[in-house]
């Protein structure tokens, strides 16, 4: 007999105190699909003093602001002679705008809710020679470890957390999906505080294994009162790329965490105008009805990085397509990854295509 059940507790909460690890498990799992495809790149709802044209114009100027950092991953795009025109002008690009009081403050603020041509802004972009990183995007896993009053601990999703409640948010607005580890039995097992102060890449890409995700962030932050000084390491695809933190507020901490994720991030992801010498070709396994074809091509149409699809044969359940690339061969296997509705054959190989099962719409 269980022992739990001998000593009195009843048989459901024992089989759901069981069944709890593979739950979160689960849902960490569901999470993670979820946040690979971020909605809503080009809206944006931005604070507005009333519905005058002169508040109207600077709300718009701010909203494509926030838009063009999202959609690039990189604040240095509002920089560009042509962008800083284009943020004085940003009525040419709205697809359309509203008005809205956020009742979840204290004293209800006026919003503007402005939703911008993607068409309109890509175009900006290229034209200025920058990198379009579309919506399928990868969570990225922090760990953090904070020393306050000399204790050290890994930080936690906890909504009494000023700086993790400042992250969250600043990550969202930015599109970039974020991942806090659980912290159960199985992390306190396979990484301490120490580790995660020392920065230590082998721990910590073994402690993320069960997470998925290739983007890791890792610091060790000093918390003086409420003020940080530490920094903060991003590991990814086996590169590393640092960022001091030097007397920063829990705000300003998570503006530079989002400028380390996006700009490294965007980096690999983002994909410049420009038709590639590479044409790569992929046979698809699956397709099992007119639905699965066209799910298939439009799918892979869809994606930033390609410009062109072509079927070039149909035999029973496969198809071969020929594509016109943006970027790189190694960007579209990414991007593919990221979408998850093509998973790699490793039944199938060949040197001459890219082989992928098609797991349906």
């Amino acid at each position: 007999m269980n022992k739990a059940i001998a000593q009195g507790y009843p048989r459901y909460l024992v089989e759901l105190a069981l069944l709890l690890p593979v739950v979160m498990m689960l849902l960490i799992a569901s999470n993670h699909a979820l946040a690979a495809k971020v909605p809503d790149l080009y809206q944006v709802s931005v604070p507005i003093a009333d519905q005058s044209q002169n508040a109207k114009d600077g709300a718009l100027g701010r909203a494509l602001s926030e838009v063009v950092v999202k959609v690039t991953g990189r604040k240095d795009a509002l920089a560009l002679p042509s962008v800083e025109k284009a943020l004085t002008e940003a009525q040419k690009y709205v697809q359309s705008f509203s008005y809205d009081r956020d009742s979840s403050l204290i004293e209800p603020t006026l919003e503007l809710k402005a939703r911008f041509d993607a068409g309109a802004v890509n175009q900006l972009l290229r034209d200025n020679d920058q990198a379009i990183w579309d919506a399928n995007r990868p969570d990225t896993l922090v760990w953090i470890a904070v020393e306050k009053n000399r204790r050290r601990t890994i930080e936690k999703d906890s909504p009494d957390s000023d700086w993790v409640n400042a992250l969250k948010f600043t990550m969202s607005e930015r599109s970039l999906p974020l991942t806090f580890p659980l912290l159960d039995f199985e992390d306190e097992t396979s990484i301490s505080a120490v580790d995660v102060w020392g920065l230590f890449a082998d721990r910590l890409i073994q402690a993320s294994r069960r997470y998925g995700s290739e983007s890791v962030l890792a610091g060790r932050l000093r918390q003086t009162d409420s003020r940080y000084n530490g920094r903060l390491v991003l590991l990814f695809k086996g590169h590393r790329a640092d960022a001091e933190i030097t007397d920063l507020s829990s705000e300003e901490l998570a503006v530079a965490v989002a400028n380390l994720v996006g700009t490294t991030l965007s980096e690999h992801y983002g994909v410049k105008s420009g038709i590639s010498d590479e044409h790569p070709k992929l046979i698809v396994e699956n397709i099992l009805s007119t639905e699965d074809y066209a799910g298939v091509v439009q799918y892979l149409s869809d994606l930033t990085v390609v410009r062109d699809v072509t079927v070039t044969r149909i035999s029973g359940n496969r198809i071969e397509l020929e594509l016109k690339i943006d970027g790189t061969v190694t960007q579209l296997k990414d991007f593919i990854t990221l979408g998850r509705k093509l998973r790699s054959s490793e039944e199938l190989t060949s040197d001459l295509a890219l082989n992928y099962f098609w797991q349906g719409n």
